[in-house]
């Protein structure tokens, strides 16, 4: 038996996301293969004598994270990551209000505004960037969700490729399999719609996606929950929806109720500034959605050609891709392949592979 502290964010309960999902799954898919994980908030609380090794989540909660490192570090014990990242700052550049970085984008063109900003940021940001290159430094294996990611991390961070193994994320098939479209159906009073789920907030791109609608003749559904800090962010999206002819805002539905919607819907929307993997366009794809992706994610491992992509930043292309995938019939070959190679089990496997080779390295 495998023992392993799962150390993530302090949040991953009470602000739910793709990671608390991926964390859920990952530990009732390791207990069938001998490998005992316990989700481990706070640091403070852990019990870390009780574990072989701890396995950090989230590098952009710089604090948290190192804190765990730290508790692991004083118990002896190895450490890997899965840091869920991708490289923040053309987010940052496209949606800051500073004025410093508005008159770069106004001034200078385009390219030269962006390398200006970078340049700035990453100085600004130095001491939370050294913190992320000592933890991932730390670590005996970094375990991003594609080779892309790991690729980023390369680039960022000087990290060695040997040091990367790839766990992808993967999709609920059993849960998916349950669900029936006719509940979201029956209840809301829509089908063949465009859906867009996940949480409000600003990466997300909601309020981008529902500007960029204003005036669609078929259904939008906006689904996700809205944090205490993205209120007023919300708040905004709500007003932009106004636009839209037939439009729905539903906050926090149940898991099965968002399947549902998927399976209702005839197209899946995820317009967001980044996305690590998109686990909202896995299961929208299994659910028989067409789905629209961001060109910031690692969308050909994962959906090939089989999907339309949006530039959030470019005027015009989420409409014009969500129009485009409107039209089309049906991608019949992407959710069977998904099916095939994105699922829990598989990720668990490659999950616990990657353990056994750090509790086998020499001087454990």
């Amino acid at each position: 038996m495998i023992r392993v502290l799962f150390a993530c964010r302090p949040q991953i309960f009470s602000i739910p996301g793709g990671d608390t999902v991926q964390l859920l799954k990952l530990k009732d898919y390791l207990s069938p293969l001998g490998v005992k994980a316990v989700i481990a908030p706070d640091p403070c609380a852990e019990s870390p004598e009780l574990a072989d090794l701890v396995h950090l989540f989230n590098l952009f909660d710089v604090n948290s994270t190192r804190s765990h490192l730290r508790q692991a570090r004083q118990h002896g014990l190895p450490t890997v990551i899965t840091p869920n990242y991708w490289n923040p700052l053309d987010f940052f550049f496209h949606t800051s209000p500073s004025p410093l970085h508005r008159l770069f984008r106004a001034v200078f063109p385009h390219q030269a505004a962006a390398s200006l900003y970078v340049g700035h940021k990453r100085r600004r940001m130095k001491a939370e960037l050294d913190a992320q290159r000592e933890i991932l430094t730390a670590t005996r294996i970094i375990l991003p969700n594609s080779l892309e990611e790991a690729l980023i991390l390369q680039q960022d961070f000087d990290q060695p490729a040997d040091k990367f193994s790839v766990v992808y994320n993967a999709v609920d098939i059993d849960n998916i399999d349950s669900a029936t479209p006719d509940v979201f159906a029956e209840k809301y009073g829509v089908k063949d719609f465009v859906l867009c789920a996940g949480r409000f907030e600003e990466r997300k791109n909601q309020l981008g996606v529902a500007t960029e609608l204003a005036g669609i003749e078929v259904p939008v559904v906006f689904i996700g929950g809205v944090p205490a800090c993205h209120r007023s962010y919300f708040a905004a999206c709500r007003q932009a929806a106004a636009n839209i002819p037939h439009v729905l805002l539903l906050e926090g539905l149940p898991q099965q109720e968002i399947f549902s919607a998927m399976k209702s819907a005839k197209v899946h929307i995820l317009g967001s500034w980044w996305e690590n993997t998109g686990l909202v366009s896995l299961e929208a794809a299994v659910c028989g959605c067409n789905v629209v992706t961001t060109n910031r994610a690692p969308w050909r491992e994962y959906f090939a050609d089989d999907v339309w992509v949006c530039d959030p930043a470019d005027p015009g292309s989420i409409r014009s891709a969500t129009e485009a995938a409107l039209r089309a019939p049906t991608r019949q070959a992407l959710p069977v392949r998904i099916r095939e190679k994105f699922t829990w089990t598989l990720s668990a496997q490659a999950l616990k592979q990657a353990y056994e080779s750090v509790l086998q390295a020499p001087g454990l």
